[in-house]
């Protein structure tokens, strides 16, 4: 990529912050968002533009359109940012149909940043949003703690031609969003595309932006005889930018044609989202599942020992095997012995008798001879 000196290195941005304020993200998850929130805003560059939308059951922006990140509008954004209340569901939809507008724009870099705790349940539909109404932004989603749905939220990023962070612990929010705007203020090449000599498939279909200082990665499968140049293009602001390298200067390696597959069964499983059938997909995945050694939806890998260790002539034996328990697990708390209390067991036992010995003799003599 361009280097960091190189003049118009940095490209100008329009970034959406999407934070969800539902009754789920009361106490530390919001107030530790918040704190993330107010240090992207004030990280803006003068050239930049920006606006809020936070959700709950129902999302509000802070501006009708993206706003020039000057200091008026930071100031406004922050005090917004610390007003912030956690109340009401988790409406993903109204949100993302805010933030996404559908539009293309070559001069900037369109961001929007998803950030929520709430589990989602109608991915569908949501594909389908983004898939219409995405346009030229790219869609960064956050999931924080136990409950986001972290499948659909990477799917969403894939989409998007951006990326997924999770935040497991709530302590971790401020330090990782800090760490994902330090890499989203500083995109240099938008709109990458790959120019391959023949026939090509290459993954993923969609090459996401070059930030710097972090690599995109493509895997394709080319034809045996394919020789000749490989090009890549993209626009820094307005203007064209490319570069290129010879296919026969490629160094030689193994096992790459499993990370190409493994792009591929994917891509074919999220095309039924695009009306595509099973029937029409499921030989293609199998095909290449058993190909490339991978396990799919459709196909499953079994170990076979192909070297026993007992003589066909010694019987069987059966044995526990040893297993390792989860972090933080005591073994002999699970496996160990029963609850015991102060008294040892065969006094229960015997007072246990003799309740009932007491009250077989209750029952015996308290029947009286009935009269004639």
């Amino acid at each position: 990529p361009p280097t960091a000196d190189t003049p118009q290195a940095r490209l100008p941005r329009e970034v959406i912050y999407v934070i969800d304020t539902s009754g789920s993200m009361t106490g530390p998850s919001l107030g530790q968002a918040r704190e993330a929130l107010e240090l992207a805003v004030s990280r803006l560059s003068p050239e930049d533009c920006f606006n809020i939308i936070e959700f709950n059951s129902y999302a509000n922006r802070l501006f009708a359109d993206a706003v020039p990140a000057d200091a008026e509008h930071r100031h406004k954004a922050i005090a917004f940012a610390r007003d912030l209340q956690a109340q009401g569901g988790t409406e993903m939809a109204s949100a993302l149909d805010l933030a996404l507008n559908g539009r293309e724009d070559a001069r900037r870099v369109r961001q929007v940043i998803f950030l929520t705790d709430g589990s989602v349940g109608n991915e569908d539909a949501l594909f389908d949003l983004i898939r219409r109404k995405l346009g030229d932004s790219r869609l960064f989603t956050v999931g924080i703690g136990a409950a986001p749905n972290s499948w659909f939220m990477t799917k969403a990023a894939a989409m998007g031609r951006g990326s997924f962070t999770y935040i497991g612990r709530i302590e971790e929010v401020k330090e990782k969003m800090d760490e994902l705007f330090a890499k989203l203020q500083s995109p240099v090449v938008k709109g990458v595309r790959i120019g391959w000599p023949g026939e090509a498939e290459s993954w993923p279909a969609r090459v996401p932006d070059l930030y710097m200082g972090e690599p995109v990665q493509v895997s394709v499968a080319l034809d045996r005889t394919a020789h000749g140049a490989v090009t890549v293009s993209g626009l820094r602001g307005d203007a064209p930018w490319s570069t290129g390298f010879a296919l026969d200067d490629a160094r030689a390696g193994q096992g790459l044609g499993v990370l190409w597959a493994r792009q591929k069964i994917q891509s074919l499983l999220d095309s039924r989202r695009e009306g595509a059938s099973e029937e029409e997909i499921k030989p293609q995945v199998v095909a290449l599942a058993l190909e490339h050694h991978l396990a799919s939806k459709y196909t499953s890998l079994v170990a076979v020992d192909k070297t026993p260790a007992r003589p066909e002539d010694e019987p069987l034996t059966s044995g526990a095997m040893p297993t390792n328990l989860p972090e933080g697990w005591n073994h002999k708390a699970v496996f160990g012995e029963l609850p015991r209390g102060a008294t040892d067991s065969r006094w229960h036992l015997l007072l246990a008798a003799l309740s009932l010995l007491l009250a077989a003799a209750l029952a015996l003599g308290g029947r009286r001879p009935r009269l004639a």
